[in-house]
Order: structure tokens, then sequence, then C-alpha cells
């Protein structure tokens, strides 16, 4: 274990056998604690018919040491050769800092910032990553950000027609071909429309004439006219002929921009395009922060406007913001605003079904702008174009080369036209140990083999040398160095940014203590109901950080490939045994996009066979917001149809004791039968509770033609014990950053790879990785509908789950779900003799992961005649667990007046106790004291902020000048670990 760079005899819980730590004494003592039994009993209230009979066909556990060499050697299998690689992903030096703040565990694993008194170092991080992204783009409303540019790009067309009576979006068809296909997948069957613009065949370049002509043609139905800053030649588009053309139109211009061509003396910021800027911005920010990492996460960048002539545009936005604050005291803080646009508020009336975005990316994006600041991002803007128009100029006087619309202006991409099919140079520049760049042939009418080229602050001098002097040996010397066209003074940036700089040191030291803000599943119980917040081992994050990993580009031949495919070829396979489901797509980034992934699978699937007329989908009351969020954003939109029939979500009731209505599902399934497209429920549910009329439900909807999604948020109460496929399930996504142990990130990335039944498996988007002897191959399926990533989906999060999945192996799985529920089954005996529990009637139902707790009628009186409203209490009494150092657990959901707790299997028995003495002595404080609720939390950074003013009055960004102030810790969560709950009690009681 030489090669860690961490001892992880010194990391409680690291070495941990299936890094449960609770011993078997611990273990025996929970089980006599909560009635007795052994793993197997605490599902012997599912049927014998759904679950598997053995653990899951996994490999054996490897041992600690055996899984770092295997983890070097699979990395070794890329080949990571010197590279021109960039046409749908750039790729950029990754900063010092970056690394630094990679190792900050209370940014890497903590939630995301809905506790915001606790939050405040995440807080902060996207602060930064707004305002600095506010700066170089000139837009004044930047959000924390979106999955990548692909899906971004679906997000702004919805919300131009949002803020339009139109249907339609004019896309130019000159923007990257894994963007259009993204964009297409997500609009297939729904209401929103694309119609496509080719760029001038003179210039390969659109033009802002046609853009007016072809709004015009279009008679009113055109909402937004999406255009890029450089195409997917390479060459600068006149984005101020675009804009000004989208004004005199009268429909919204979105433009799609790098954020690092923005730096000063780079290209125009969007906010200056033309007479008054782009409407909408997206982007690609992955390189700003991190390499190519096989192409994922990504990081989508999404602003608008937000100033005194266009104040409520933001309103209509996906995704999250941060903005300004005060607490109740005056501090200055950060809160995350603008919620009650998001799915867990609005459900189907939401902007977006976003969930998690990429919140950690955009912490280490902000970071690494401000480590570079405002000289190093113009130098490493200023370099890429420099070593590209060099080199370019050198290729186009060699012999049979010339470079593609030579007469036009690019940055740092060009394209060359060769004299033989692309795919022949390429495995030529292979053999030389080159990566020559990508075969973009078919992206012109001249119909020529066409290689693109892109350079960044990543190449040297001597690898251009080392690219010109290649081309030189298969067709001749340079005769020169042509003269190419620079790009046209009014493309470009006027001043500076005005990006402040900082010494790294001071930078590494602030965020630190950001870090140090913010709370960890790493110090104690994290008891967040439904999200799962378990321990992430070290090594995972240690083996996604392996350079043959990192650095390989997803556009690399799939002979450098190998180890990576590998990978993934392998997750596909055990997680079809953990699930029982025979297929599985690994590209879905977030829960909430493997949701859509399956309803959009149900869609093609109906369509396929004749059935598209399938307009409603089932939804239990109870479930998750993303659901209906998900079943709007995919089409089914609550309307009623001209026959008078209601389509869109049709609402499942729940029974008292939280399990769906089977009366009602009766009811549904005889009303709506033949137009049900599908049904989806979370299982076990957001009660805690296993739907054990599940299977049933799904033959029942099975027979009416409709398809079952299974909501896998849940999966860490059942992995490895219940068959999804015997179960009825048709899709189901596993949220690999709750159930696999990939860390939360303050919000993101996340992940959520979807299991298919045999129905499904020849529509899955984007590659299978299938086996051919040796090697590792991706293939389509031969439905597919389309894709969801611009490449592989989050790539870094397979190397973590694969890592954890060997050292679970085949009794790990089963044992880690089992234990999950022993903990929480443990708890609820402790708590459920102070508090009562929600459901009312679920008394004698047992509890799986989770269980949901209130607080007597008395309790409520007592709070309320101390001056708190009741529709205020729960979220109060939310607060008080931040002053005994642990996060809130779940407020007001499912249930508006519950606290859902989910202790997970991280933890011993020692530590569940510490909690469970935490929530008694809460208990005990406030109906002692009810009017301590006032005043918490007290010991965090910031009292309890005030998010109604913050609301009110929004301020998204601000010109950086200086690092944002701190708040410090008046008692951080390490020092109230440390404390006995006696004392912790007594010191609230003294603060009053």
């Amino acid at each position: 274990m030489a090669q860690l760079p961490f001892d992880p005899s010194k990391i409680s819980r690291e070495l941990a056998r299936h890094y449960i730590p609770a011993t078997e004494a611990d273990i025996r003592e929970m089980f006599a604690a909560s009635g007795g039994g052994d793993f197997p009993g605490l599902y012997s209230h599912i049927a014998d018919d759904v679950k598997f009979p053995t653990a899951p066909d996994l490999p054996a556990e490897l041992a600690y040491p055996d899984l770092a060499d295997a983890m070097e050697a699979l990395s070794r299998k890329n080949h990571v050769a010197t590279g021109f690689l960039g046409d749908g992903l750039q790729v950029y030096r990754t900063h010092e800092i970056v690394g630094h703040v990679c190792s900050i565990r209370n940014l890497t694993t903590s939630y995301t910032p809905y506790q915001p008194e606790r939050s405040q170092g995440t807080l902060i991080t996207h602060w930064i990553y707004q305002s600095t992204l506010a700066q170089l783009t000139g837009f004044e409303a930047v959000n924390s950000s979106l999955y990548d540019r692909a899906s971004a790009l679906f997000e702004a067309a919805v919300c131009a027609v949002r803020m339009s009576e139109a249907d339609t979006v004019l896309v130019a068809a000159n923007l990257f071909p894994g963007d259009l296909e993204v964009l297409r997948t997500h609009c297939a069957e729904t209401s929103l429309k694309l119609e496509f613009l080719a760029p001038e065949e003179a210039t390969g370049r659109i033009r802002g004439a046609a853009i007016k002509a072809r709004v015009a043609s279009l008679e009113g139905k055109v909402a937004a006219v999406i255009f890029p800053q450089v195409n997917h030649l390479g060459l600068v588009e006149d984005t101020d002929e675009l804009a000004d053309a989208c004004a005199d139109a009268r429909v919204k211009s979105i433009a799609v921009i790098d954020p690092m061509l923005l730096a000063t003396g780079g290209l125009k910021a969007p906010a200056d395009y033309g007479r008054q800027g782009a409407d909408i911005l997206v982007g690609e920010g992955q390189h700003l922060a991190i390499g190519a990492n096989f192409g994922g996460p990504g990081l989508g960048i999404f602003a608008v406007r937000h100033n005194a002539e266009r104040k409520n545009e933001v309103r209509e936005t996906p995704g999250r913001f941060v903005g300004k604050a005060k607490d109740n005291a005056g501090r200055d803080c950060i809160v995350m605003v603008l919620s009650t646009r998001e799915q867990h508020i609005r459900k189907d009336k939401a902007t977006s079904n976003i969930c998690s975005n990429q919140a950690f990316i955009a912490t280490i994006a902000g970071a690494a702008i401000l480590a570079r600041g405002e000289a190093g991002m113009a130098a490493s803007c200023a370099a890429g174009r420099e070593r590209a128009h060099r080199a370019a100029a050198k290729l186009h006087t060699i012999p049979s080369l010339k470079v593609c619309y030579a007469q036009q202006a690019f940055w740092n991409e060009f394209s060359l036209m060769l004299p033989e099919p692309a795919a022949a140079v390429l495995a030529k520049g292979r053999t030389a140990g080159l990566h020559l760049g990508v075969d973009i042939t078919g992206r012109t009418p001249c119909n020529c083999a066409l290689l693109k080229i892109s350079f960044s602050d990543i190449q040297t001098d001597d690898d251009a040398d080392r690219l010109v002097t290649f081309f030189e040996g298969l067709y001749g010397k340079a005769t020169g160095s042509a003269t190419l066209p620079a790009v046209p003074a009014h493309l470009l940036r006027s001043g500076e940014v005005g990006l402040p700089s900082f010494p790294l040191a001071e930078l590494k030291a602030y965020y630190s203590k950001l870090g140090e803000l913010n709370i960890s599943p790493d110090t104690g119980c994290f008891p967040l109901g439904s999200c799962t917040m378990k321990y992430n081992p070290h090594i995972n994050d240690w083996a996604a950080g392996l350079p043959g990993f990192t650095a390989l580009h997803p556009q690399a031949p799939v002979e450098d490939a190998q180890g990576s495919l590998e990978l993934l070829w392998q997750i596909q396979q055990w997680m079809q045994a953990i699930t029982g489901l025979p297929g599985l797509t690994t590209q879905p980034v977030a829960g909430a996009q493997g949701e859509l992934v399956g309803l959009k699978l149900f869609q093609a699937y109906h369509r396929h066979h004749g059935q598209a007329h399938r307009d409603i989908m089932l939804i239990p009351s109870s479930a998750h917001g993303t659901n209906f969020a998900t079943a709007t954003t995919a089409g089914f939109i609550n309307r009623q149809r001209a026959d008078g029939a209601p389509s869109g979500i049709v609402i499942l009731k729940s029974a008292p004791d939280g399990r769906v209505d089977q009366a009602d599902f009766a009811a549904k399934i005889a009303q709506y039968g033949d137009r049900v497209a599908g049904m989806m429920v979370t299982n076990p549910n957001t009660s805690g509770v296993f739907e054990t009329d599940f299977k049933r439900m799904a033959d029942a909807v099975h027979r009416a033609g409709g398809l079952v999604y299974m909501d896998g948020a849940n999966m860490n109460a059942i992995a490895g014990w219940v068959n999804l496929d015997k179960l009825g399930v048709d899709a189901v996504h596993n949220n690999l950053h709750k159930t696999w142990t990939v860390p939360h990130g303050g919000g993101g990335p996340g992940d959520g790879i979807v299991g298919v039944s045999a129905r499904l498996v020849d529509f899955l988007p984007g590659f299978q990785i299938i086996k051919q002897g040796d090697r590792f191959v991706p293939v389509r399926p031969k439905h597919s509908i389309g894709s969801f990533h611009r490449h592989w989906g989050n790539f870094a999060h397979k190397v973590r789950v694969y890592t954890y999945l060997q050292r679970l192996g085949r009794e790990g799985v089963p044992r880690m779900s089992a234990m999950s529920v022993l903990a929480s089954r443990y708890l609820f005996a402790r708590l459920g003799r102070q508090f009562p529990s929600l459901p009312t009637a679920a008394d004698g139902v047992p509890r799986m992961h989770e269980f949901i707790l209130t607080l007597t009628e008395e309790d409520f009186k007592r709070i309320e005649a101390a001056g708190i409203p009741r529709p205020n209490i729960i979220s109060r009494v939310g607060k008080l667990f931040l002053d005994f150092g642990f996060h809130a657990p779940t407020v007001a959901f499912p249930e508006v007046f519950g606290l859902m707790i989910e202790p997970t299997e991280s933890y011993t028995k020692a530590e569940l106790d510490r909690f469970a003495d935490a929530v008694q002595a809460i208990g005990e404080l406030i109906r002692s004291n009810p009017e301590l609720l006032k005043a918490a939390p007290r010991f965090t950074p910031v009292d309890r902020v005030d998010e109604v003013a913050a609301n009110r009055t929004l301020v998204l960004s601000e010109r950086l000048t200086a690092l944002p102030p701190i708040n410090e810790n008046r008692l951080s969560p390490v020092l109230l670990n440390a404390m006995p709950i006696a004392e912790i009690k007594a010191r609230i009681l003294a603060a009053g």
C-alpha cells in the first residue's frame, strides 16, 4: 500500500470489513434491542419469490492492499498519448489548488446545503463560482451548475419556451454533434419542437440573415435561437451579428460558450454581443477544474440576465442558485435561493427535474479560477490560440493538406482537410504515439476527409512541432508559414475581466477553513433520511484520481481506452447481478436523469409497439418531488384532452400505513388501463416501508400494457436481497452517490445508472460495452433512444463504485444492506419509546433503512405557546440537531410534521447510541424549555438565516476583489462530537 498518499490504518472505518465498523458484539446487541433475529430475518416480511436465493454473482472481496494494486493495474491498461483531442471536451492543465480542495473531506463528502447554518463552506464556494463566472461572462445570474453543456442546452430551450408563448427553438446545426444528439433525445415525446439551421456553405458559419428569414418563415412559432461562439469546425462565429438577428426577430438568443476563451485577451463576453447581449448562455466548464476523465462528469454552465430591466427571468430558470443573506444577528452569509422553483417543492410544476447538480466541480472550478487569477486565465486562453495558429500556419503549406475554411478565423481549434480517410491518418498517428485529433468527416458539404485538431495550455511547443513533423513525414515538408486570418477585433473582449489574484498558500488555507464550516459523515452519524449519507472510502477517491483514468480523453481511440472500457463493462455485469435485471446503462449522471432515462425508454418502447397514445403516468402521493418533475420533463403534462379526459400524472393515494392504497390503485388501473404508460414507485418507499404489494401492482400494470419504474433512491435497504426482475421492475436507477458510496460533494456530481428489463434492453441510450475476446468494444443498442450525456457519463464515479464493489465482494453487498436496516431498526427501537412515529397507522409495519419520528400533540401545543407557529416547528427542531454536532434529519418530508432518520451501516453501536442520546436530549429540551427553539442553532458559524429576505432581494453575484469573509465556528462539529451529550445540553440551556 506504499502507493497510497494516506495511511488507512489511521482513518476510522477505512479498514473495517465492508466498511462496516460495528463489531459482532455490536450486531448481537442491536438485534437483541430491536426484537432479535438475524440478517435474513430483517427481510422475512418480503415474499420469497421476489428475493435472491443466494448472494449476487460477484467475485470474492479483495483485500485492501490487493485492491490498490488491482486499480493501478487496470488504469495502466489505458494509453494516454500526446494528444490534440478537444472537439467535444477541451482539456487544460489542472491547477495545483484542485488537488488540495479535493482533499478537504468536509467539502467533498458534505450534503446539499439545505441547512445553511452548517453549510457555509459549500455555499461560499458556490458564491465564488457564480461570481467568477459572472465576471467572465457579464451575466449577473449564473446558477451553481447543471450536469453538462449538452443537457444544459435542453434546459435553456425549455427555459426560453417558458418565457414566451412559442413552442419551437431554432438550433444552429454546427454545434457539437454529441450535444445535438442529447438535445434531440431530451425533446423526443415533448411539446418542445426543434428546427435546425445549416451554416452557410461558403463560410462554414451561421448568418444573421438566415436566422431572420427562418424565424419569419415559422410565423411566430420560434421562442429562441441557439448558436455557438465557436462552432463544430473550430470557427469563430460573428456573435454580434447573430445576437442582433435574434433581437431583430424578437426571439431569445441562447449562446453556447467556452468560459476559458472569455479570459482577458480572449473572445467577447456574451453579455456584450451586439446591441444588447445574448439572453441566455450555456457552456461546458469541466476543463476549468479537472482533466478529461474520459469525458465526465461535466460542468454545465447556465446563466441569464438579472438586472433592473430584467428582474424576473431568473425565476424561469432551472437548477440551484446561491445568494447573499443575513442571519438573525445581522451577519453576512450565503444561502440557497429561488428554491420554490425546484422539484422538491414544486413537483410537476418545477422549472426542471434536476435535483443534484455538479456542485463539487463548481467548487473546484471557482477555486481554480481564483488560483489562476487574471494573468493565469489570460495565459491559458492565449496559449491554445498561439500554438494552434502556429501549427495551422505550417500545416496549411504541407503538400496535400489545407486548413478547412482557411479564410475564416479560429481560436484554438481548426479543421484540416486530408488527402486520405481521416481514420487511416489517425491510425498512423496512434502508431507514432500521437492522438492527432478527431475525425469530423461529414461535417461539411464537401464530404472531404476532415481532422479536427485542438490546442490548449496543456500542449508544449515541442508537442506542436512534433505534430507538424508527423504530417511532414506523411506528405512532405511545409513550404513556409501561411498567413491565416485573426479573429476580428469586434469579436474580441475589450478590456480586462478583472479577476482577483491571491497567493496559492492563502487560497489553500482559505478553502481549508471553508471545510471546517461544514459537517461530514466522517465526523459521526449523518441522519439525513432518504439521502444515504454513508462513509465514503478514501481509496475510492484515490483510485478515481489515478492518471491513467483522469488523463484519458473520451475521444481517444478504443484501443487506448481498454482499461476504462473494461471497467464500464464490469460495472454493467456486476450491477445486473445486484439488481437481477438483464440490461444496464452507465450514462446517466444523476438520479433524476436516471428517472428521465427510464421514462424516455418507456415512451420509445410504446411508440415502437404502436402504443404511442399511452399518456398516463401513475405516481404515489408520497413520491419524491423528482418523480413528478421528471414525468413532466419527459412529456407527461397534466392537461385535459379533447375528449375531456385528463392526461399526464395520475396520483395514487397512500394508505394510512404509508403504502400505496390498493383499492385506489385498482380503481386507477380500471379507469386508465389502456392509456397507462407506466407507474413510478419508490421501494422501500419514502416512509421507510417496503411496498409488499409491489409485484401485484407491477403485474396489473403489465397486464394493462404499461411498464414499471422503481425509484432506486432507497436501494441501500435491499441491494443483494431483492431481485428486481422478479419484482416486476422494468427500469430502476441506482444513486451511486447514495447506495454505492460516492461522496455527495455538497450536492453533486451524482450518478444514476439505470437497470432495465429484457423489454427495454434494445432501447438503452449511449453505448453498451461488450467483450469480444480480450477486447472491450462499445456498440449501439438496436433501437437506442439516443444519448443523455455528450460522452460516457460520470466516469470517475464508476471508478469509485468499481473500487467499492471489489472491496465488498459477493458477501459484502447483502451484508451492507442488512446492516443499514439493522441500524435503522435499532434506532427506531430506542427512539420509538419517546417519540411517536409516522405514518400514524404503521405501528406494526417493519421499517427498513429509515423511519419518521414526530412530536406528541402536547409537544406541538407547548412549542406553539412559546411563540413558534406549528408549520415552523419541525424545521426549528431540525436546527437543534446542528447544536448537538449532527446534521438535521430530513425535515417535513414526506410527512409535513416528520423528521426522517436514516443512519446507514457506517457507524458503530456506540455512535448510534450517542446519536440516540442526542435525540432524546432534544426531546427533553423542547419539553422543558420550548423557547430554546427560537435561538437554534447557536453553535454554528451563523445564526438562523433569514431566507425570506434573501429571496425577496436577490443578490446572485458580485465583483470579487477579496476573498469572501468567513464567520468562524462557535463550536465545530469535531469539538461537539467529542463532548458528552449532557454537556452540550447544559451549554444550550446556558446559552438560552
